[in-house]
């Protein structure tokens, strides 16, 4: 696209956070993307947020204006949908289970209300985090919400597995260097879907076993992808397209 730049990581303490972004504005970066825990930290040194953020209560991407503002959006909403076309049937939105309650979480959680899934449970280690996102979401939202929503201890996770259609990890357990998701998929119907945000390794123990069981089951890469897509464009007002090359040369890198 004929654009001078480079897009690298960094690695930042939530402590340091708010010295690295003020240096990184200074140093003329367009802009960044932020992963956990700094999503929702990050809500502190907005100047400016999008309707999702403010609804979501988590950010990642933000742009930097030549002003000193600084500008929260959210890509991981559009990102999260945009990876389950072609995956969900519209009779099969009833019931959804989240696991987790970070930045994440937060998202999904609104993309399944968009989607008009009738009953969304979230299950979490610590319930008291769950419940704080039920009740941000019902307080925001309040009139417009036509989902159930539901909170609970992750220890209890098993009495909504028959009935749900959809399950989805939040949290970085799986991830290269976390222990494993335990969860009983047995109790999951056949026609139940399993979305693991995780991208690296590209197949974690809770996508294993749902092949193992014959359950549809996609990780997190094509969500990165399509929150990246936006988030370019964000920050460059050019939009790259997401095609099968792109997809093959990241699951080079990741393997």
């Amino acid at each position: 696209m004929n654009i001078i730049g480079n897009y690298k990581a960094i690695e930042t303490s939530i402590k340091d956070f708010k010295k690295t972004i003020k240096r990184l504005h200074k140093d003329g970066y367009t802009g960044l993307n932020l992963t956990i825990p700094l999503k929702e930290e990050a809500l502190k040194y907005l100047h400016k947020k999008d309707k999702i953020v403010d609804i979501v209560g988590a950010v990642n991407v933000l742009n930097f204006s030549k002003k000193g503002n600084i500008e929260g959006k959210n890509t991981d909403v559009y990102g999260f949908k945009k990876s389950l076309e072609g995956l969900i049937k519209s009779k099969n939105k009833k019931s959804a289970v989240i696991i987790g309650s970070g930045g994440s979480t937060r998202a999904v959680l609104y993309s399944l209300i968009e989607m008009k899934y009738r009953k969304i449970f979230i299950f979490n280690r610590t319930k008291k985090k769950a419940d704080q996102i039920k009740e941000d979401f019902i307080k925001k939202l309040k009139k417009s919400l036509k989902s159930e929503i539901y909170s609970d201890n992750l220890k209890n996770i098993n009495s909504e597995l028959e009935k749900t259609d959809l399950l989805v990890n939040t949290t970085p357990l799986g991830m290269k260097g976390f222990p494993p998701l335990k969860i009983n998929l047995k109790k999951l119907k056949k026609s139940s879907i399993i979305f693991d945000l995780i991208y690296n390794p590209l197949e974690t123990n809770l996508l294993k076993n749902a092949k193992k069981l014959g359950l549809k089951n996609t990780n997190g890469l094509d969500m990165l992808i399509y929150q990246a897509q936006k988030s370019f464009l964000s920050w460059t007002k050019k939009e790259p397209k997401k095609d099968i090359k792109l997809k093959k040369i990241l699951e080079r890198e990741i393997k």
